[in-house]
């Protein structure tokens, strides 16, 4: 599960690995055509991993394709693509 959206000048996603609850692991988002990429700890909650704020800038008026993996010595897991509109 992703919430992602375009704030000055810069791509926020936030995600949750569902049905696996621990901490330690590896979230990264990762930008489709230039493959820049930035990662964060993942969190333990209650039958959910969290990963919180992950921002990386994007240019202005392109589209944006992304995806998130989170990676842990137990799970490897990636979402699709994602394509978010930025403003012109």
């Amino acid at each position: 599960m992703i919430t992602s959206e375009v704030r000055d000048g810069s791509l926020e996603v936030t995600a949750m690995v569902p049905g696996v609850s621990e901490s330690g692991g590896t979230c990264t988002l990762t930008l489709e055509e230039s493959q820049r990429s930035v990662s964060v700890s993942g969190n333990e909650g209650k039958e959910v991993t969290y990963c919180g704020l992950m921002s990386i800038p994007v240019p202005d008026g392109e589209d944006a394709a992304f995806t998130v993996s989170y990676t842990s010595a137990n799970l490897r897991a990636q979402s699709s693509i994602t394509t978010i509109e930025t403003a012109p």
